[in-house]
């Protein structure tokens, strides 16, 4: 019977490792440390009491909740070395060498403009744009109203477009 209850659990950890990852990554920046910090999750996860952790309302936002703490206090412990993002530009095809330049040098804007947002708005547009989380589920996450999501998601979109279009149309 518990073993069942253990492959069951795992199946479900599997099907959120990925999301882990991609948080524990737009925090930390270096692939290592969202490698270590994923593994330390999922860890502490599995030594958790199954029945309490069974008891949360979405083991998938108390686990992305955990990540987000976890990743940054490592943060503030400075423990983490940050590196560039060129590792996730590198595996985008294009159909051209044109268009992958193009393609290359936006997400590198992209990528650079929300690296400069504040900790709060780099994770809600990450966990809405990237991660495609549902507004709720981004509130019990960030452990704020639903509303205030829409707001700063709504500020966040514009925001990052004024300036991807002031970058454009500039060349700076």
């Amino acid at each position: 019977m518990q073993l069942i209850a253990e492959k069951q659990f795992l199946d479900q950890i599997q099907q959120i490792r990925d999301r882990i990852f991609r948080v524990s990554k737009r925090i930390l920046i270096s692939k290592e440390e969202a490698e270590d910090a994923t593994q330390e999750v999922i860890l502490k996860l599995w030594t958790m009491d199954k029945e309490k952790l069974n008891s949360f309302k979405s083991i998938e936002a108390y686990s992305l909740t955990m990540t987000k703490n976890y990743c940054l206090d490592r943060l503030k412990s400075k423990q983490a070395q940050v590196t560039t993002l060129n590792e996730e530009l590198s595996h985008r095809p294009a159909n051209s060498l044109q268009q992958q330049l193009e393609i290359g040098d936006q997400l590198r804007w992209v990528t650079h403009l929300i690296d400069q947002l504040p900790e709060k708005e780099r994770m809600i547009i990450q966990l809405r744009e990237i991660e495609q989380f549902e507004y709720d589920q981004i509130a019990t996450i960030l452990n704020i109203p639903e509303g205030t999501v829409r707001v700063y998601l709504s500020r966040i979109r514009k925001k990052l477009k004024k300036q991807f279009l002031k970058i454009q149309s500039h060349g700076s």
